[in-house]
């Protein structure tokens, strides 16, 4: 069993979470290289997401990327040949990976340069980094949505902490 064996993955239609697991920060270092591999000669931007990007933070066992740059169709195809599935538009273009048919592992959210939604995931990914009291606040939340939910949950769990995410990024701005 590898490391990302361990450190990553949820099945399809569950819902939990982690304590926070310092590999997946390498486990990021680790696709950020494979991705730029796959792109040489390409512009973009990739960064951590998510509260897998958040140390200390417990999360679902899904690594979170962002990529930023304006050659969609060679990113995308690039994206399908590493094994990313294309999921078509979900807050940005987001492609996944799964290991075993029905575990994801990775969620790539690819945005324009433009595209506001990038800035708020950085922006609210560094909130998140920088104050104690939020994350334990949102830790809570998202606690609490874990157990209100449950698996059948797992497709409002985002719509759970959309207010809260609103919040800080109106404060922070």
């Amino acid at each position: 069993m590898t490391s990302i064996d361990t450190a990553l993955g949820l099945r399809q239609a569950t819902l939990s979470l982690r304590e926070h697991d310092p590999r997946w920060a390498d486990l990021f270092k680790t696709e950020a290289s494979l991705i730029s591999e796959a792109l040489a000669g390409v512009t973009f931007e990739i960064d951590h997401i998510g509260s897998t990007a958040v140390p200390g933070l417990q999360a679902k066992p899904i690594l979170d990327i962002a990529l930023r740059s304006t050659e969609e169709a060679q990113i995308a195809a690039a994206l399908v040949e590493l094994g990313y599935i294309d999921r078509g538009m979900r807050s940005g273009r987001l492609f996944i990976r799964l290991r075993d048919g029905d575990v994801r592992t990775h969620n790539l959210h690819f945005y324009q340069p433009d595209d506001p939604d990038y800035a708020d995931q950085i922006t609210f990914r560094n909130a998140l980094r920088s104050n104690p009291k939020l994350r334990a606040q949102y830790v809570a939340l998202k606690q609490n949505l874990v157990e209100n939910l449950g698996d059948k949950g797992r497709g409002q769990y985002a719509d759970g902490k959309t207010d809260f995410v609103k919040s800080v990024l109106q404060k922070t701005r």
